[in-house]
């Protein structure tokens, strides 16, 4: 796609600045370009009237006689001078040039500063030079453009490699190799040539100098504008397990020997911490970290090839030094608007300026369809950053409340990490709403709850599953020994290619059994439904799956997925393919599994038979017995329990924790034949009940 341009009719000109804010620099170069012109043109050409034209334009700042000038009738250049007046004002132009001699000024400043941070040879400083004063000089910009016109072009900025010859007396050879694709002037990122052959210089740069900014201290903290500094702990993100320390690891080495084609990608949903992660890990490496074209030179949106400028400049501007690029939403380079032409990128020139980057890069991308597998193939490291656990949400709610001064109690952050499975962005968001409040852990819960809601479309994530603390094992009726069991499966060295499938009536403690073994056997909780993983769209249930137990072994965790059956349906009864497709990702996967992980099911006679010889155990979970009843009756509501409590066959613990918590609610306090009735009333409906009364 071409970059904008304004091309202004040849008779407007650049208002001419007063000679007390010229810069010397700039007519000691005017001077010596001038000078390589009129060695170069027959004083009967029209170049030569350009020349004229110009010269008695910048006379006061040339320091020329009236008398070294071509006589008034010919200061139009449009009738040649006589050959007296041409080597007249040749000799003069010479003694101005020499008499300039030692001039330094503002855009020699810049480009010994350029010159140095990006590398670039003589030839390619120069022609930098000469388009930096075309921008900020009219008299500069009033010679290339009537000499423009003379070759019959419009008055603009171009790659015109006889000309730059022309003004600048160096070999065309070495001119063109430095505007080459992959020359130092455009690798630099400091100028740009579009198809059209038109030049633009780093937006960014020419904003610096319209306004004179000064050239003090290290050039780079000028372009590439302030580095993005970390806000979370590195531990904040342990639930992206190995990978996060590979990450550091690979950097590290990267920012120490200098490598070439370094990149990581990050990608995942908006708000999981793509951009603080890789503001951690910059950090924690010891690395700093410079987000790329966030903005235009004015503050503003920037457009794609100016977010590409700014890449490859910082690219340049970065190397050999102990910093990193950020460059986020990396979608924008490959997603046009309505107003570009088809085709208006190219995906060859950015695979090369993957494999060729001076600078680590880290990506962030939200949408991986967009980028393609040709990007994720170049990359060095591919990481999907998900959720965090409930227990990095926790200490992510209390970091950030002392951060930003929320008084929240240690109980209040497990209570929100447990009910709002959200972002580290939605929590800091909350909090910091919440401190400007002046309000408290309730209402930072309400701010975070609206946030997640509207995050997620306008439903609510489900909240993750309680804490075991509490789990009692006396209440658990399973049709083996689930304590020896736990025991051989936590002992050090154990093997962790284990896999259980846990069958029974709901709220026997399926679920809180497996989270009990994971935290003996130490390892954090995966914990998915069948309902997260299944998906409307073909194909998509598969990847979800995939990604689960990918997620898993990316964070070293225990994987719990409930409800099973949905996942793992017969395949002697399926109707649809994708139905069988679905059960042979999931078995492929169990297969390979190298963690433990754990199937929940209340119908487990649905289970697909090849299923049942991919688990190494099988626990079935039952009814309380008439024992384990009175025991839970005494632990839940600290009452011993009535006669009529053996009568009851289909009692889990799930019923007592649901009956106490509406009495709780309620603030009751029942009896305990009050009791007795709700729980009966829990259990009414179930296979095996016998009616039952209240009886002594």
């Amino acid at each position: 796609m071409a970059l904008a341009r304004s091309r202004r009719p040849a008779a407007r000109r650049r208002t001419v600045q007063p000679r007390s804010s010229r810069v010397r620099g700039e007519t000691r170069r005017l001077l010596e370009m001038l000078c390589v012109l009129h060695g170069s043109i027959h004083r009967g050409s029209r170049d030569a009237g350009a020349l004229v034209r110009c010269v008695v334009q910048a006379q006061p700042d040339l320091g020329l006689q009236d008398k070294e000038l071509p006589a008034a009738p010919r200061h139009d250049g449009e009738n040649p001078p006589t050959a007296t007046e041409w080597k007249r004002l040749g000799h003069a132009l010479e003694e101005a040039r020499a008499q300039h001699a030692g001039d330094r000024g503002y855009v020699d400043t810049w480009l010994e500063e350029l010159s140095q941070a990006t590398g670039l040879g003589r030839v390619a400083s120069e022609v930098l030079g000469l388009a930096m004063c075309y921008r900020l000089n009219g008299h500069f910009e009033q010679l290339w453009d009537d000499l423009c016109e003379n070759r019959s072009r419009g008055p603009f900025l171009c790659e015109d490699i006889p000309l730059l010859h022309l003004l600048l007396g160096q070999e065309e050879d070495a001119i063109a190799t430095a505007l080459a694709p992959d020359g130092q002037l455009r690798m630099s990122g400091l100028m740009t040539v579009d198809e059209d052959g038109d030049i633009t210089l780093l937006p960014r740069l020419m904003a610096l100098m319209n306004r004179r900014a000064s050239v003090v201290g290290d050039i780079r903290s000028l372009l590439l504008g302030q580095p993005r500094d970390a806000t979370l702990p590195w531990d904040a993100f342990a639930h992206l397990g190995q990978q996060a320390e590979i990450a550091a690891k690979l950097l590290k080495a990267a920012v120490k020997q200098h490598a070439t084609g370094i990149n990581i990608l990050l990608y995942g949903p908006p708000g999981t911490g793509k951009t603080e992660f890789a503001a951690t890990l910059a950090r924690h490496i010891g690395a700093t970290l410079y987000p790329v074209g966030e903005a235009d030179s004015a503050g503003d949106e920037p457009s794609r090839h100016e977010r590409l400028a700014d890449l490859r400049c910082s690219t340049r501007l970065l190397r050999n030094t102990e910093s990193i690029l950020l460059f986020d939403e990396a979608e924008d380079l490959f997603t046009a608007s309505l107003f570009d032409p088809p085709q208006s990128y190219s995906r060859v020139f950015f695979h090369r300026l993957l494999e060729q980057g001076g600078t680590p890069v880290i990506w962030t991308a939200n949408d991986l369809d967009t980028l393609g597998p040709a990007i994720a193939r170049r990359m060095a490291l591919c990481i999907e950053v998900r959720q965090p656990g409930i227990g990095v949400r926790t200490r992510l709610w209390q970091d950030m409340a002392r951060e930003e001064k929320v008084a929240l109690a240690p109980t209040d952050a497990a209570d929100l990490a447990r009910a709002i499975p959200a972002a580290p962005a939605i929590f800091r968001n909350a909090l910091r709403s919440t401190h400007l409040a002046g309000g408290d852990s309730a209402m930072a819960s309400m701010i975070a709850t609206g946030i997640a809601r509207a995050a997620a479309g306008g439903q609510m994530p489900m909240p993750s599953q309680p804490d075991v603390t509490d789990y009692d094992a006396t209440l658990i009726n399973a049709d083996c020994d689930l304590q020896a069991l736990t025991t051989r499966l936590a002992r050090p060295g154990a093997p962790r290619a284990v896999s259980l499938l846990l069958s029974g009536p709901p709220g026997s403690g399926k679920s809180a059994y497996a989270r009990h073994l994971a935290e003996r056997m130490d390892m954090p909780v995966l914990q998915k439904r069948a309902s997260d993983l299944l998906d409307k769209y073909v194909g998509q249930s598969e990847q979800q799956i995939a990604a689960a137990f990918a997620e898993a072994c990316d964070s070293g965790a225990f994987l719990i997925i409930d409800e099973a059956d949905s996942l793992l349906g017969d395949r002697r009864s399926a109707e649809r393919s994708w139905e069988i497709s679905q059960v042979n990702e999931m078995l492929t996967w169990m297969e390979h599994h190298p963690l433990p992980f754990a199937c929940t099911t209340n119908l487990v006679e649905k289970l697909d038979p090849a299923s049942m010889r991919r688990f190494l155990f099988r626990a079935r979970f039952g009814y309380l017995t008439s024992g384990q009843a009175a025991h839970a009756f005494r632990r839940f509501f600290g009452k011993d329990a009535p006669a009529g409590l053996r009568h009851i066959h289909t009692l889990v613990p799930s019923d007592f924790a649901l009956v106490l918590r509406r009495a709780r609610l309620l603030d009751e306090d029942p009896t305990p034949d009050e009791l007795l009735g709700r729980l009966q009333a829990e259990t009414a409906g179930r296979d095996g009940n016998r009616r039952i009364g209240f009886l002594s």
